[in-house]
């Protein structure tokens, strides 16, 4: 704003104090202050002495004028220059993007393909393989795009070469003292150098001694390790206790401390208040839990809930209801809340020294029957229950849709040939409403309401 003039004359004709002025100046005052504010402390001792706003951008703009393109070449230069070198993708990409960010700041900005020719020129020859594919491609990469295509080569590169990088650091570890045993030619066990020709120690060779460290490392893992029984020779399918439920409880009972947090088991407990689990894929029903509540353990401490939703537990008489079991991820034992079991599922249990009851609360049927070990009550798994069911004589229309809808001559040939059980007779007749509908062309139409009394109005036709 042009600074109006400092005094005017008024009635009389006197010099008087300009009221536009003092505003401007006001102004202008205040923006010089925030100018003060702004800069660093160099730049304000070139610019401490300037009285207006003005005077002070025009210090500003004359000292950093003469430097942007000087700015400009040297930031262009270090686009091209710099290699990603040792730096991993994050790094790489983040120094060429403050240099594109640098050159907009001096008024010399590129364009985003710009940048993405920069980053490729600066990747190592392992990178080829990416940067072709992304050179040939028709349409441009965006930045986001580059970005990612970077990190999930590199973590490519670090899953191939990991097993490499391990052999080589073994190798580093393998002493150079003269009195190991030198494992020279992956050949054969213990061999020295091919002009030894026969047995040899390494003799202080860093040759040797990586040799010995790279062979023969992984000879204790070439037998796998029995998940049952932690023996080595042979796997949990061809292990003798597979079967043995005695021996692989005992094995959980003893394992039970180093083991906490995998247990998936649900525990009966008079202490709990609700329905805990650390295990979201036993919630069939879940939703997001967005209070502020958290489940408190006998120690006072606090644990977050994540989500909140519905279990079932499959019994031969009637499934039984875990309502409203709180998802705690920290949790190490899944607990069912006495109360709320037998609340939701009108039922009492009895505990036993050695086994434990659920009963009905009506009828005082045993709907479950569970172990007690190490002093918990476990509920048993769903496929510990062992229950028969009496063969049925499925209907023929059941054998239609269960052998994928054929016509009825051919269901009626494959129940008399294979001596299925049918409740029906083979030549009773049945129409399959799902065979009726999908061999429909088209619903029928509708009854028109409209009638047609001058001419040009519609006209409805079943055809």
């Amino acid at each position: 704003m042009v600074a109006p003039e400092k005094k005017i004359a008024d009635k009389e004709g006197k010099q008087v104090l300009n009221p536009a002025f003092e505003e401007w100046e006001a102004r202008d005052q205040h923006t010089l202050s925030f100018l003060f504010a702004s800069v660093s402390r160099d730049i304000l001792s070139h610019i401490a002495k300037s009285k207006t706003a003005q005077a002070a951008w025009a210090k500003i703009e004359a000292m950093f004028a003469s430097q942007t393109r000087a700015r400009a070449v040297n930031l262009r230069i270090a686009l091209a220059n710099t290699k990603k070198g040792n730096l991993s993708a994050t790094e790489y990409f983040t120094k060429m993007k403050g240099f594109s960010d640098e050159m907009a700041a001096a008024g010399r900005s590129i364009t985003d393909d710009e940048l993405v020719e920069y980053i490729l020129t600066g990747l190592p020859a392992e990178y080829e393989s990416l940067v072709t594919s992304l050179v040939t491609r028709v349409e441009s990469v965006t930045l986001d795009e580059l970005y990612a295509q970077l990190l999930n080569f590199e973590t490519r590169i670090n899953l191939v070469h990991g097993g490499e990088q391990t052999s080589a650091n073994l190798a580093g570890r393998g002493g150079g003292s003269g009195s190991n045993r030198g494992r020279g030619s992956p050949r054969g066990r213990g061999r020295g150098p091919p002009s030894t020709g026969g047995r040899g120690r390494a003799q202080g060779s860093s040759t040797n001694s990586q040799q010995r460290g790279g062979f023969n490392n992984n000879k204790k893992h070439d037998k796998p390790i029995c998940q049952v029984c932690d023996k080595e020779g042979h796997t949990a399918l061809h292990c003798w206790y597979r079967f043995d439920e005695n021996y692989t409880d005992e094995k959980v009972g003893a394992a039970a401390s180093s083991s906490y947090n995998s247990d998936n088991n649900w525990y009966t407990d008079t202490g709990a208040s609700d329905h805990i689990t650390s295990e979201l894929e036993k919630l069939a029903v879940r939703e997001k839990y967005n209070g502020g509540d958290q489940i408190h353990t006998a120690s006072g401490t606090g644990m977050a809930i994540s989500h909140i939703g519905q279990s079932m537990i499959t019994t031969p008489s009637r499934n039984l209801l875990l309502n409203n079991v709180l998802h705690v991820p920290e949790a190490h034992k899944n607990l069912i809340s006495v109360h709320r079991f037998t609340s939701d599922n009108s039922a009492f249990m009895e505990f036993h020294p050695n086994y434990f009851l659920v009963k009905d609360l009506d009828t005082k049927k045993i709907l479950l029957k569970g172990p007690c070990r190490h002093g918990l009550y476990p509920l048993p798994s769903t496929s510990a229950i062992k229950q028969a069911f009496t063969a049925s004589k499925p209907s023929l229309s059941r054998w239609h849709e269960r052998l994928g809808h054929p016509a009825s001559p051919v269901v009626r040939q494959i129940v008399s040939n294979n001596e299925l059980p049918c409740t029906s007779d083979s030549s009773h007749e049945y129409v399959c409403d799902a065979c009726q509908q999908a061999k429909a062309h088209q619903l029928p139409y509708p009854i028109s309401t409209s009638e047609s009394s001058a001419p040009l109005d519609l006209v409805f036709s079943d055809v």
